[in-house]
């Protein structure tokens, strides 16, 4: 038989309101650390996990998110392991407070689709958006059934009246630091290679040119247009660029990459035209998919820009968790990211 509340009261000798406080999380009446810890560890050992149709009709709350995808099929949304990364943050978060965290796509195909699609989210306490949002039309869906949403990897904070949480990385900042330091390194001819949509590492390659008196030249900013995963199409464009780049002969000595994919596309074209990394031409990714296991060299190599996947999920769901527990405000929330310096990099070469 299921064990109940009653149970593990009886275990520990707690009264069953001060059990089911203690188990809930529920911070509206204070219970003591030791009775928490009686009551979570009595449950544990008795195997007690509640149910979650009763829970909702005593409490008003589901205590689940729903993590929604926007796309043709999950696999092409969850494909990138920097996506997969604030799957796994959320969820280690909503898990420890008793949420459950269900995947939704909505897929996109106009506006009666959306509504089908917002429709069906009716059992869950909020939203959590992935990579980027639905259509006006859909966010007016969900903003009017007065449900808190947080997305990740976007910024709609302003176009959304505030009322959307946004967590996302300072992409822009990161690309800065990356040519601050190839700049230190004695590089002043630094291409692009950038995938189209990227506006905020477009950004950051301007501004961090500017801010140490680079003249900018278009011919070095090279864009190739995302379809698809992003792993493969990111290498391929990353090759087919860079031997764009150098069939025009316009001189470089350092590229920037949208991605660590495409640093490795840009890698093959060099090595492929006897150029070596870093002695002729540095390096400099984005993502750090090394520290997620999906390295596209045999050995940690690029130096690259660490985007803090898991935090964005972590932070994301515990400002969701403050708006349905405690009646918070939606917030804006920008992470820094962090230059990882490899063996990509070299110093300019006297004469280059």
């Amino acid at each position: 038989m299921r064990p109940t509340l009653k149970d593990v009261a009886k275990a520990t000798g707690l009264d069953v309101s001060t059990v089911s406080r203690a188990l809930s999380g529920d911070t509206t009446r204070r219970v003591g650390e030791r009775n928490k810890q009686r009551a979570i560890a009595a449950a544990e050992e008795l195997g007690y996990a509640p149910h979650r149709a009763a829970r909702a009709l005593r409490t008003g709350r589901y205590h689940s998110i729903a993590f929604v995808l926007v796309g043709p099929t999950l696999r092409e949304q969850l494909d990138p392991p920097f996506l997969r990364f604030r799957l796994y943050g959320a969820e280690e978060v909503l898990s420890a407070r008793g949420y459950l965290l269900s995947l939704h796509r909505l897929p996109a195909g106009g506006p009666g689709t959306e509504r089908a699609g917002v429709a069906g989210w009716d059992h869950a306490d909020a939203l959590l958006l992935n990579w980027h949002g639905p259509s006006a039309e859909g966010l007016a869906l969900i903003r009017g059934a007065g449900c808190p949403v947080a997305l990740t990897d976007d910024d709609i904070f302003a176009e959304s009246g505030g009322k959307v949480t946004c967590v996302l990385s300072d992409r822009e900042g990161g690309v800065r630091q990356a040519i601050a330091h190839l700049v230190k390194l004695g590089h002043r001819r630094i291409a692009l290679v950038n995938a189209e949509g990227n506006i905020r590492r477009l950004a950051g390659y301007l501004r961090g040119l500017s801010e140490h008196a680079v003249p900018v030249d278009p011919r070095l900013m090279k864009t190739w247009v995302a379809e698809g995963s992003p792993l493969p199409t990111g290498r391929r464009g990353g090759y087919r660029l860079t031997k764009e780049l150098l069939a025009e002969k316009v001189p470089f000595t350092a590229v920037q990459a949208g991605s660590d994919y495409t640093a490795a596309g840009v890698i093959d074209a060099l090595q492929e035209a006897g150029l070596r990394v870093p002695e002729d031409v540095a390096v400099v990714g984005f993502d750090d998919v090394d520290s997620m296991g999906l390295s596209p060299f045999r050995e940690p190599f690029l130096t690259t820009l660490r985007e803090p996947g898991y935090e964005i999920g972590e932070r994301a769901a515990r400002l969701l968790l403050a708006q349905i527990e405690e009646g918070a405000e939606p917030q804006r929330l920008v992470l820094p990211m962090q230059l990882i310096v490899r063996a990509s990099c070299g110093a300019r070469r006297q004469g280059d």
